[in-house]
């Protein structure tokens, strides 16, 4: 068995991101105000989707993907609706640091399949960031957005 590339674990990483942030939203749902559960149902089923194919792409190569973790301690605890939304943010702040390294090494190799990494990276970049500004505006309005997301 051939040891895993950069390209490889960065692909990996966003696919554990992807399992936190599913486990993420389970955490915070409870405690968000009925007018916020719409929006984290949105977001996490976003995540649901994206860890899927990401695991679904993964496996087709021949990888095994990485399987979640049974618990994410470092998520809790999350108290009261204010802490449910600051969680949401750091769940899709992960999630653009990860599609943004994998676009990275994406983007400095030749692989076959880096040209198709980069544009899932991109896309899963985009996401997470727009998902974290509209979060960031529900804690602070004049404080939505970051100038360079995932970073």
């Amino acid at each position: 068995m051939t040891a895993p590339t950069p390209l490889d674990t960065a692909w990996q990483a966003a696919l554990a991101a992807e399992h936190q942030a599913v486990f993420g939203y389970s955490l915070l749902g409870p405690r968000l105000n009925a007018s916020d559960r719409p929006r984290a149902v949105a977001c996490s089923d976003a995540h649901e989707a994206l860890r899927d194919a990401t695991q679904a792409a993964i496996a087709r190569t021949g990888l095994v993907p990485v399987p979640p973790e049974a618990d994410y301690p470092a998520l809790y605890p999350v108290a009261d609706a204010t802490a449910a939304r600051r969680l949401a943010v750091r769940l899709e702040d992960d999630c653009a640091s990860a599609w943004r390294y994998l676009y990275l090494r994406a983007a400095s190799t030749n692989a076959a399949r880096a040209r198709s990494q980069r544009a899932v990276a991109q896309q899963g970049l985009d996401a997470s960031a727009v998902r974290a500004a509209q979060w960031r505006q529900l804690i602070s309005p004049t404080q939505a957005t970051t100038p360079f997301p995932g970073a």
